[in-house]
């Protein structure tokens, strides 16, 4: 698979600017990886099982179980400062 690519273009969209040695090897790096993602599709992986454990362990889940919970007031007294039954927290933005 052999994909040009328009560095110029992709660095345009990027909002960057780039040297021609830059350019260069970007197009180098974006063709390898271009290899990469081809050799993966022709990979045939319709017998495989699908696995989320990379050493294909079974996961043991532990059973989720409800249990007693702080009421409002516990859960406000430990805060260093509360107003109308909510927490007073410094603002995030100026």
């Amino acid at each position: 698979m052999k994909n040009e690519i328009d560095i110029e273009a992709v660095a345009k969209l990027a909002a960057i600017n780039l040297s021609d040695k830059e350019k260069e090897k970007l197009g180098k790096d974006l063709n390898i990886i271009l290899e990469h993602v081809d050799a993966l599709s022709k990979m045939n992986l319709e017998d495989e099982e699908i696995s989320i454990h990379p050493l294909r362990k079974e996961l043991t889940l532990r059973e989720d179980v409800s249990s007693e919970f702080l009421s409002h007031e516990e859960a406000m007294s430990n805060s260093p400062q509360t107003e109308d039954g909510q927490f007073v927290v410094p603002p995030s933005l100026d």
